[in-house]
């Protein structure tokens, strides 16, 4: 086993000791699913003793977006129109994810705004919230229930994947023309300091398998598995008594505790010994993956026919009231920030210190993916260092869970050769970052490769 990155040469994100730092496991490691991966120090503690709470909304504008990746509602609310929380305000076609309320009160303008995990302002419904939180009249889906009818429904109530990447989820349950066979819910949430999820399933486990188990029913699936990390133990016990006081068929599972173990190929190695192909999505080799914030959201909309309008945000980092917020969709960053209260005036993290960014707007607004809040400090975020000619230690390629060559992809992404990046399976990348944090050469690898899939593999040029 390769010994972990000596501090002089880390790239800094965590503590910089070398037993706190990421400890590398190579190609070699015995007794797991998958090899590579990295260690992290994980600062759970800090957010995930309190229970999930809410914030007094009386006087807030909040702006709902309507817009989800390519996917733009059309409003049909107009400025000065009472609205109640959850009555939809956006709505679409076919394969449009709908908007609604997040709170009740008057619509005060419809706008733009700044997703907190976006790079462009989104149009938006803006809302004076009330802070009455009156809730629209239920809406359930049609019964009996079948997949096309769930994948509509799911576009109508708003839903889309919270794990981060945002993907409608009615599009995702569609179906396929391969049988489904198997439900995985990923719990993993295996980003350093987020607890969102594991405080939701500690706190709402009854529901999770409740949704789990009627998804499972419409697909006619016998087997689901829940993947989580082993530190979230009391997440582990809350879903296990859950699933067998209701249902027998649902698995909870110990992944590896490395990241990325919640990376979609990684997460159904572990969970069933199948190989996902780049490319190919689990439902080709008959699975359905769902992030557990997901099927909880799901839960909601078919059982009590609530559309997704909130979500938990972690807040963290360097703050003097770390928590996990139950935060409207278009809240104020700025409000959950004057919450958490920060200390100092350093950069605020949106997401994750591993696949995040920094907040770039401080008028942005909590997004459906806005999984995390955090504060960054140099104890807890040190300066990236200097970038040096590479001294070929091969750390990069050890910790690669997807088993590419990161240096030459670099060069094909310097050289923007398209041909190359094929050859060396850009696509295949999941920009986990976990080769540029082991890089003692502090070069820019996954930020070189998200570039490229986005500018040089798609063709758009910023």
């Amino acid at each position: 086993m390769l010994l972990a990155t000596p501090l002089r040469f880390a790239r800094g994100m965590f503590p910089a000791n070398w037993h706190q730092l990421s400890s590398i496991f190579s190609r070699s490691t015995a007794n797991t699913a998958w090899r590579g991966g990295i260690k992290l120090t994980g600062h759970k503690q800090l957010s995930n003793q309190r229970p999930i709470r809410s914030l007094p909304l009386a006087g807030q504008i909040v702006a709902v977006p309507l817009q989800h990746g390519r996917s733009l509602a059309e409003p049909c609310v107009r400025i000065g129109q009472r609205v109640l929380k959850g009555e939809v305000i956006g709505r679409g076609g076919t394969a449009i994810v709908w908007a609604h309320a997040s709170t009740s009160g008057t619509v005060v303008a419809i706008d733009a705004c700044h997703p907190a995990d976006g790079d462009q302002p989104l149009p938006a419904v803006h809302i004076a919230a009330d802070g009455q939180e009156r809730w629209a009249p239920p809406c359930f889906p049609p019964h009996p229930l079948t997949v096309p009818a769930l994948a509509e429904f799911a576009l109508q109530m708003g839903l889309v994947g919270l794990g981060g990447a945002g993907f409608p989820t009615g599009i995702k349950l569609a179906g396929t023309a391969h049988p489904l066979d198997m439900l995985l819910i990923n719990g993993a949430e295996c980003e350093p300091f987020l607890t969102c999820d594991d405080r939701l399933m500690q706190e709402r486990a009854a529901d999770i398998v409740a949704a789990a188990s009627l998804l499972a029913k419409v697909y006619g699936i016998t087997q689901v598995r829940i993947g989580i990390e082993p530190n979230k133990p009391q997440a582990m016990t809350a879903l296990r008594q859950a699933s067998v006081s209701a249902d027998r068929r649902i698995e909870v599972h110990a992944l590896p505790l490395r990241y990325p173990a919640g990376g979609q190929p990684l997460l159904v190695k572990s969970l069933t010994g199948r190989t996902l192909a780049p490319g190919r999505l689990p439902a080709e080799i008959g699975i359905l993956v769902l992030n557990v914030a997901t099927v909880y959201a799901l839960g909601r909309a078919l059982l009590h026919g609530e559309p997704l309008v909130s979500r938990i945000v972690t807040l963290s980092g360097a703050v003097t009231s770390p928590d996990n917020i139950e935060a409207p969709i278009g809240l104020p960053i700025s409000t959950l920030l004057a919450a958490a209260q920060p200390h100092g005036s350093g950069d605020i993290q949106v997401g994750g210190p591993m696949m995040g960014r920094v907040l770039a707007n401080s008028a942005a607004v909590v997004s459906k993916t806005t999984s995390g809040l955090l504060a960054r400090s140099e104890s807890l975020f040190p300066p990236r260092a200097a970038t040096r000619p590479c001294i070929r230690c091969n750390r990069c390629v050890d910790v690669c869970p997807m088993a590419l060559r990161p240096l030459q992809l670099l060069s094909a992404c310097e050289q923007e050769n398209r041909a190359l990046l094929q050859q060396e399976k850009l696509t295949a990348c999941i920009e986990c970052g976990a080769c540029s944090q082991v890089c003692p050469s502090n070069l820019p690898l996954r930020d070189s490769f998200r570039h490229a899939k986005r500018t040089i593999w798609l063709g758009v040029r910023p």
